[in-house]
């Protein structure tokens, strides 16, 4: 069964810094255990920041949120939050295609467009 770790934290700086940050950041997370995808997040109206993580196993996401790269984040952030959640595996997965969304936006897909 696959998992996913939550962080969250409050920031003071701009969305940019935490943008630019994020950009710069993106390396350390090559190699780690397990690791699947991050998405970083940010909510500029709450100056929230933070990123979802899905593993392969919990174990690897238990190991994550107890790990270095999480204790570097609560050494240099304060009130830094992680949960870690069980997927659903009998629930399937939903996705939607670059071209579902366009459509959904209003806009309008290039018939030779093979990447959004």
């Amino acid at each position: 069964m696959s998992s996913i770790v939550q962080i969250n934290f409050p920031y003071t700086e701009s969305q940019a810094d935490i943008e630019n940050h994020s950009e710069e950041a993106a390396g350390r997370f090559t190699g780690v255990d397990g690791l699947v995808w991050k998405i970083w997040l940010v909510d500029e109206a709450t100056k929230t920041a933070g990123g979802i993580y899905l593993f392969t196993t919990r174990d690897q996401a238990e190991n994550y949120a107890a790990g270095e790269l999480v204790k570097h984040l609560k050494n240099v952030r304060d009130n830094v939050t992680v949960s870690v959640f069980d997927t659903i595996d009998g629930a399937g997965t939903f996705s939607v295609s670059a071209a579902d969304t366009l459509i959904a936006s209003g806009a309008s897909p290039r018939a030779d467009a093979t990447t959004c």
